[in-house]
Formats: structure tokens, sequence, C-alpha cells
């Protein structure tokens, strides 16, 4: 019981240091990491786990640094985890895109379906329909070209006049909401 109220009034006695710190740092880092992540929301969300973790651990910190250059190696680093982590849920939800997108045509493709198959196919139509009809419409204009008219980002670049970076943006909004849409109808 000793230990904890000693590990209690030693925290206590930190809190005013760490609060400067978080008054200090807090709004330079946020602007950090939107560098990293260009969302307000989730650059604030990585600097507040950020300086959670360090309160978590501020007893026994023994940083080699100063404290300016400590917090932004670890906002650095918790951006980074960030899109590595969201690269590979893309990735995955990408993949899972595809083999729909691949039941679809293989559907479309044979001929001797038997009427539950014909049901499956159509109502897997109609959900993908519904769903790329939800997305804002330059984005569904890009995933269309792509997906349906085989259109390479370039020619979709030069087809609705905007650049490949837009084509690019676009595509990948359309995979993340198709995936948010479609994967949980799927389970």
């Amino acid at each position: 019981m000793e230990d904890v109220s000693k590990n209690i009034n030693r925290k206590q006695r930190q809190l005013p240091a760490f609060e400067s710190l978080f008054k200090t740092y807090y709004a330079v880092l946020c602007t950090f990491a939107f560098d990293f992540v260009n969302r307000r929301e989730l650059a604030e969300e990585i600097v507040q786990d950020t300086f959670l973790k360090i309160w978590e651990k501020y007893a026994e910190l023994d940083i080699q640094v100063s404290e300016k250059a400590y917090l932004y190696r670890a906002v650095q680093n918790n951006c980074l985890n960030y899109i590595k982590q969201n690269k590979v849920k893309e990735q995955y939800g990408s993949e899972q895109l595809q083999q729909l997108e691949s039941r679809i045509s293989l559907f479309s493709l044979s001929s001797g379906h038997s009427p539950a198959e014909k049901l499956e196919q159509s109502e897997l139509e109609l959900i993908a329909e519904k769903a790329i009809r939800k997305l804002p419409p330059q984005c569904q204009d890009v995933f269309r070209l792509s997906r349906f008219e085989q259109l390479s980002y370039p020619e979709i670049s030069r087809h609705l006049g905007i650049s490949i970076n837009t084509v690019k943006t676009q595509m990948t909004r359309a995979l993340q909401r198709l995936r948010d849409e479609i994967l949980p109808l799927l389970k």
C-alpha cells in the first residue's frame, strides 16, 4: 500500500511539469503530425495518444535529448506507425474488394447459373452498385472509369481534366468507402 501512495505522490509532483510540457508543445505537434496524416482530428488524436503514453511512463523516462526533440520524434514515430498500419488495412481491404469484383465478373461470364447463383449474383451486383452510388460524384466517376472502363490513371486524368494525383486520391477514397460499405454486409 505504501508503494501505491508513493507513486501517486510522485505523479502529483510531476503533473505541473507535464502540464507545462503539454501546453507548450501540443499545438505545434498537432501541426507537425498533420503534415504526415493530412487530417486535423487524426493529427490531434495521435498527439494526444503520444502524450498519454509519455505520461504513463513519465516517472521512468530518461530523456537523453531535449524534450522538444524527444516529443517530435515520438509524434513522428506514432504518425509513421499509423501510416504503416493504414496501408496494411487498405491493402487487405483492396484485396477483399477485388475478390468481390472477381466474384461478380465470374457470375457474369458463366452461363449455366442455378437459380440460387443468379440470385446471389444479382444481390452482389445490387450491393456493389448501391455502394458505388453513395460515392461523391468525382470519386464515383474515377472508380467507374478505372474498374468498369479499364482506363489507366493517366487516361482518367485526361478524360476528367484532373491531375493524376487527384485520380489516385479519389480512387483511394473510393476503395476505402466501398470497403467500409460492402465488407460488413458480406460477413
